[in-house]
């Protein structure tokens, strides 16, 4: 195993939110660690150290499997231990306070979004939705 590859795909998958194989990365990530083999390199061009990567790395793959797999086991890929804020993915208008909610009013391709600077979801408002002859 590659372990610097395997970290930089779990990273590439997490942003492009694969959770099949984030859950998949992180696990083998995981596995070579406990068995001593050496870490990534977490931290990019700073050389912090191979304790250090080690730490970054089982932490990281950790709650990255642990979400993966919420995101994976829930309905509607809805991880529960995130707080529910929305926006739609085109025209940025902020959706309900909960999932129901927003499924009540409309919304359609709501996905958990990690990267959201204000929101956890991203989804697709009714009025883009009828702009865009869907509804």
């Amino acid at each position: 195993m590659d372990p610097q590859t395997t970290w930089n795909s779990l990273l590439k998958e997490w942003a492009e939110r694969n959770w099949l194989d984030v859950s998949e990365l992180a696990e083998a990530l995981l596995e070579w660690l406990r068995k001593d083999g050496f870490p990534p390199d977490t931290m990019g061009n700073r050389n912090l150290g191979a304790d250090w990567n080690r730490v970054q790395a089982l932490a990281m793959c950790k709650f990255a499997l642990q979400r993966a797999n919420d995101v994976l086991d829930s309905p509607n890929q809805i991880p529960s231990q995130v707080p529910f804020t929305l926006t739609c993915a085109t025209c940025n208008n902020e959706g309900p306070d909960t999932y129901a909610e927003a499924i009540d009013e409309g919304w359609t391709r709501i996905e958990y979004f990690p990267a959201g600077a204000s929101e956890n979801f991203l989804g697709e408002c009714p009025v883009c939705r009828e702009r865009d002859g869907e509804a």
